[in-house]
């Protein structure tokens, strides 16, 4: 985490990690580098009963804020916006990592942040809701949103609904003794023990 931090924008919302960039470009690579070392740090003080010595917590709660002060602007914070699969799917990706990190954290995070912070968070996650996975694991993630907003009071039919189209597909993938397809078909791959398992 101290090295990835090295690499953060001056507010904490994007961590530019040196390298090519992906096919989603610099922003969401940015964006990803803050959820996943987000869900590394959440697991770690979620793990020692909120201790936080190193202040990741504090770090974190400042990028959200300057994150999703103003999603889609093209400057030196704003997290991309949430839209289709095909449009510009890898922020719906991420919204998993942020959502799950805000739930393993909530007593220390979530609870002490600003209610207009988490007005704003909350309306960046909903675009994971209102938006179309790739038809696969990737319905996991806005499920994934939606327990974390039912989880601090913020839910609705429309968390509700996308809990229980999830739920759903995901009956569909099972083929026994642990194993779920990606998706129809014989569609196998890592995230069986990942994304399959652990989100839901």
């Amino acid at each position: 985490l101290a090295a990835a931090w090295r690499w953060s924008t001056p507010g904490g919302a994007l961590l530019d990690l040196p390298g090519r960039p992906s096919r989603s470009g610099v922003r969401s690579d940015g964006l990803e580098g803050f959820a996943r070392t987000f869900l590394a740090a959440a697991f770690r003080v979620a793990g020692a009963d909120g201790a936080d010595p190193h202040g990741w917590l504090e770090r974190y709660a400042r990028g959200l804020a300057a994150g999703t002060r103003s999603p889609g602007r093209e400057d030196t914070e704003s997290w991309p916006l949430i839209l289709d699969h095909d449009v510009q799917g890898q922020p719906m990706v991420e919204s998993a990592s942020v959502a799950l990190g805000l739930r393993l954290t909530a007593p220390w995070l979530w609870k002490h942040l600003d209610e207009g912070v988490r007005d704003r968070a909350e309306e960046w996650l909903r675009g994971a809701l209102r938006h179309t996975p790739a038809p696969n694991n990737w319905y996991l993630f806005p499920y994934t949103v939606a327990g974390f907003l039912e989880s601090v009071g913020r839910g609705d039919a429309e968390t509700a609904a996308a809990r229980e189209r999830a739920r759903e597909l995901l009956e569909g993938w099972y083929r026994g003794e642990g194993w779920y397809a990606d998706g129809d078909g014989r569609a196998f791959d890592h995230y069986n023990g990942w994304a399959l398992h652990l989100y839901p």
